[in-house]
């Protein structure tokens, strides 16, 4: 059952959020060479630290994590070091064309004739999977673009399905069933609090 988190706003003191890849490399053991091969199941990975609160602040947070089970239910997550896009991403994007996979999404709708419609490093998200570019885009004079990201696609999205630019997120769960316990001091007040979590994928 999705859980909705309290806003980090103002309540962040560190943030680690990042993707985990899932590779396997073996190495000759007679010459050393190298062989590498990047498998399906990349996912996305956080750790929060939350400062320290009074309890009538905390109250919210410890609800949340209350009502996540552990690991049992989930919610969404942005990059909080990335609390919006560098690129204009104006317009009403959408997948245009179906049976698209990989790491290149072909998109229309967005506002025409734009440089850096989004910027390398912009975050998007499209039939329920978080996205980053790996390079810049540029839209014609038709509002079209090739969004060019990691991780692939996990499945193709149908033509026409939206592509969310503004406070995209990633469907996680908490990493294990502690996450919830929270250390106070001798006057009540909530210690700093790192909770860590990841993409749970259907």
């Amino acid at each position: 059952m999705p859980v909705t988190m309290p806003s980090l706003y103002g309540f962040v003191a560190a943030s680690n959020f990042y993707l985990e890849t899932n590779t396997q490399l073996y190495e000759s053991p007679i010459n050393k060479t190298v062989q590498t091969l990047a498998l399906s199941g990349a996912r996305w990975k956080a750790e929060i630290t939350l400062r320290r609160m009074k309890p009538t602040e905390a109250a919210q947070w410890i609800a949340f994590f209350l009502a996540c089970k552990g690991m049992s239910d989930t919610f969404q997550l942005g990059d909080p070091n990335w609390p919006k896009n560098y690129g204009v991403g104006t317009g009403s994007p959408v997948v245009n064309g179906a049976g698209q996979t990989g790491t290149s999404l072909n998109i229309t709708g967005a506002t025409a004739n734009v440089i850096n419609w989004l910027r390398s490093a912009d975050y998007f998200s499209v039939n329920g999977e978080l996205k980053r570019l790996v390079a810049p885009c540029n839209t014609n004079g038709s509002g079209q673009t090739i969004l060019i990201f990691e991780a692939p696609l996990r499945n193709s999205p149908p033509n026409g399905a939206a592509i969310t630019v503004i406070n995209p997120t990633a469907k996680m769960r908490l990493s294990d069933d502690m996450q919830q316990q929270w250390m106070t001091d001798f006057n009540g007040i909530y210690q700093e609090k790192t909770f860590s979590c990841f993409e749970s994928i259907p």
